[in-house]
């Protein structure tokens, strides 16, 4: 793996991600000729690609993340994982996104906190034996709302019942809380579990601030 490929591709995520000025997108993907010839093919054509743009076109556009997804599918050294937050519509559906990202070539899937917990520590999944990842998170405002306080109360409520195996007094708390708006939701809750795993670079809208991380 050349050593600055996951640069240019966290590079390439941060103006996806930030809606960023299409002209600075323009004037990056230029910069890279020089590194065409030592990058891998793969790339390389997406560079290409991207340079021959009719101007002036949209930014981001479906057709800029298609590729962008392809790529990091088909080449998971790179390290990133691509979450599309518009698909996320519940904490069914956020896991659906996350077995599809990370546990398709397995042959059991993850449904929960600690299971998405053990996922980040490795040893299973697409990154199991990475030392290091990034998160690509595309329209994260729409999987915040959906994981929201609504969401999340009725998680917890969920877990109430006399026939509940589940700690009524300690979700009966978390509903409370929540209602105080004291709590935290569903997504604030994965959002604490990716942040306390070191070794993943969370790429959303607004974060990393600065590109110039990646350069």
């Amino acid at each position: 793996m050349k050593t600055d490929e996951r640069k240019i591709v966290g590079t390439l995520a941060h103006f996806l991600v930030n809606d960023s000025d299409p002209v600075e997108f323009t004037a990056f993907l230029h910069s890279l000729n020089d590194n065409r010839p030592t990058i891998r093919t793969a790339l390389a054509q997406i560079v290409a690609k991207w340079q021959d743009q009719e101007e002036p076109f949209i930014f981001p556009n479906e057709n800029l993340w298609n590729d962008f997804k392809q790529l990091t599918q088909r080449n998971p050294d790179l390290g990133l994982a691509l979450i599309d937050g518009s698909k996320i519509e519940s904490i069914a559906s956020f896991y659906d996104e996350i077995n599809a990202v990370y546990m398709s070539h397995e042959s059991w899937k993850i449904g929960s906190l600690d299971g998405l917990d053990d996922l980040f520590y490795g040893g299973f999944g697409t990154f199991k034996d990475a030392a290091s990842h990034a998160i690509v998170w595309k329209d994260i405002a729409h999987s915040i709302a959906s994981l929201g306080i609504e969401t999340t109360l009725a998680y917890y409520q969920g877990k109430l019942g006399t026939q509940s195996p589940f700690n009524q007094t300690h979700f009966q708390k978390k509903i409370e809380e929540l209602k105080a708006g004291q709590g935290e939701t569903y997504f604030d809750i994965v959002a604490e579990i990716i942040r306390s795993h070191h070794k993943i670079t969370w790429i959303y809208k607004g974060h990393p601030h600065h590109k110039s991380v990646y350069l």
